[in-house]
């Protein structure tokens, strides 16, 4: 087997799991959003539906500035949010509207069906390997 190409094969992975993600949205006639969304829907959902943009960088590892421009779109969509905090003007707090509460229920839908696809004829055992190495390979990348 060939071990040179792990990169690539991680990368085709990610396509195909965002091509799953946004053909299962479109069934769902869930206009605008794209896989990309997700992470900080996902973040949001676990924390109660409140964090701070800083927050949300850290949680999810992405630049400010993509955090600012996805966090835009989910705004604009009607999904979250933004006001300053009251505490501290500089800190802006992102909250999850009644529209993206409402949402939580499809995407916890279409994460579910996302993870049987990937494990599908996978033993517990051979997932938790997967998860380990995975982890391992995304340690080394860390600064």
């Amino acid at each position: 087997m060939r071990t040179d190409i792990v990169i690539g094969v991680i990368s085709n992975l990610r396509e195909k799991s965002a091509q799953f993600i946004n053909e299962e949205l479109k069934k769902k006639e869930i206009c605008g959003l794209i896989n990309s969304h997700g992470t900080i829907l996902s973040a949001m959902y676990d924390n109660n539906g409140v964090m701070t943009m800083n927050e949300i960088t850290k949680f999810i590892g992405k630049r400010k500035s993509t955090v600012t421009d996805i966090v835009k779109k989910l705004e604009k969509l009607g999904y979250i949010s933004r006001q300053k905090s009251e505490k501290d003007a500089r800190v802006i707090v992102v909250t999850l509207t009644k529209k993206g509460w409402d949402f939580k229920k499809i995407f916890k839908g279409i994460s579910a069906e996302l993870l049987e696809k990937t494990y599908t004829n996978f033993t517990k055992e051979e997932k938790e390997i997967l998860m380990g190495l995975l982890l391992k390979i995304r340690k080394n990348f860390k600064d």
